[in-house]
């Protein structure tokens, strides 16, 4: 029997749902165990994780997080959803999983077979093409399964109908697992590559702007129409501390003279 809509008793639905969605020989995670009954799952769903957004546009995404979060499993369902991600975004997908007859709990066990057959590349699922089903799925066993937060998930939005918002989804669980692991983006622009001792300056500088605790997931990039200097993408905020920068405010202020 079909439960309730999310809008109406979100986490009783999911709850329900997820605890049939753990595939036979899914191998053991760091993640704690999942929840035994709808009360436990309710509650891992619905008690925000520390430091997401109170605002969020997805709210499949939101008790995805709060989930992951309680379950000590937020990168491995990070991991997982950014491969459902991509192959979700794949029409041919989509139009296979709506024409496709089986139960959900077949169209879970076929996904994590699927991410299996994405981690053993194209040469060896091509040695099994001549292999009877059960003989290929025991060759795959060497490979890890999708994580079972992410398979109960996987199965609830299937149940939902909402299976092919999962590239939406996704994007919107990376962002929050984000801020919940306290990353911060920083991207350094400079007109040359910068030495190991400048940018260790410039870190120093960043620090004091950043939590003690955060993981800084630094990238860098040359724009040698940027003269000397360097700018610095921080999250959402910018500083620019370049020759071209000074000599465009210059050159406005002359302007605006004449």
């Amino acid at each position: 029997a079909s439960g309730p809509k999310l809008g109406i008793l979100v986490a009783e639905m999911l709850g329900r749902r997820a605890l049939f969605r753990v595939p036979k020989g899914a191998r053991t995670f760091a993640m704690k165990p999942l929840p035994k009954n709808n009360e436990e799952w309710k509650k891992v769903l619905t008690t925000p994780a520390p430091n997401a957004p109170k605002s969020v546009t997805n709210k499949y995404a939101s008790m995805m997080a709060n989930a992951a979060y309680h379950l000590n499993a937020v990168e491995e369902v990070r991991a997982d959803f950014k491969y459902l991600g991509k192959v979700f975004k794949d029409p041919r997908t989509i139009e296979a999983v709506k024409n496709g007859k089986g139960t959900t709990k077949a169209f879970v066990n076929d996904m994590n077979t699927m991410y299996k057959l994405h981690q053993a590349g194209k040469a060896e699922v091509a040695k099994l093409e001549g292999k009877d089903k059960a003989a290929a799925l025991k060759a795959l066993g060497k490979y890890s399964d999708l994580a079972p937060l992410t398979t109960s998930m996987l199965g609830s939005f299937m149940d939902e109908g909402v299976i092919d918002t999962v590239p939406v989804i996704a994007e919107s669980y990376d962002k929050l697992a984000g801020k919940i692991l306290k990353e911060v983006n920083i991207e350094i622009a400079a007109a040359a590559p910068l030495s190991d001792r400048q940018k260790s300056q410039i870190m120093n500088v960043v620090q004091k702007y950043i939590d003690s605790d955060a993981k800084i997931l630094l990238s860098e990039k040359v724009d040698t129409s940027l003269i000397a200097g360097f700018q610095l993408q921080i999250e959402d905020r910018f500083v620019d501390l370049t020759a071209k920068s000074s000599y465009d405010g210059l050159m406005s202020k002359v302007a605006a003279a004449s």
